[in-house]
């Protein structure tokens, strides 16, 4: 079986390399941080949008799937992005699921570009905190759960 590899989109990759290049300005600490953060910020929003033109040296899905929660959020997207088929997890199937990632990640990224673009005035940890907490408080108090009613209980 040939090694796996998740493509990286050519038109993004000013914004991969401002993101988790190796400078100090950097924010994430691996390109393969940012392809989560983005794959999951793409799921949020529904944004999925196919890699045209593919920069060179892919990633290996083996660093993605050394962090059980990575690999976890590859194949949840695969089966949410093809409800009843779950043969989508069968190892023959990796392709699809890698391309089912790298749309999510594309429009993750897409995302990240127009917020940083309508934040410029701001530093980009800044803009990407506040669309974060964004999105925190767009959850409904009501569904959260109070610790705070536990550690009363149990006298903390």
């Amino acid at each position: 079986m040939i090694d796996p590899r998740v493509r990286r989109p050519a038109d993004k990759a000013e914004l991969i390399t401002r993101l988790a290049g190796e400078s100090d300005s950097a924010i994430f600490s691996s390109m393969r941080d940012l392809f989560v953060f983005a794959a999951a910020l793409g799921k949020i929003e529904e944004r999925r949008k196919a890699v045209t033109k593919v920069a060179k040296d892919p990633i290996r899905l083996d660093l993605f799937r050394s962090d059980a929660g990575h690999d976890l959020l590859i194949q949840a997207l695969a089966v949410l992005a093809n409800p009843g088929d779950a043969e989508i997890l069968r190892d023959d199937r990796v392709d699809e699921r890698i391309q089912v990632f790298e749309e999510y990640i594309n429009g993750g990224l897409e995302l990240i570009a127009e917020h940083l673009e309508a934040g410029k005035l701001q530093s980009d940890d800044e803009v990407l905190m506040a669309l974060v907490n964004g999105y925190i408080e767009q959850r409904n108090p009501a569904s959260r759960v109070d610790l705070s009613q536990f550690a009363d209980d149990l006298g903390l």
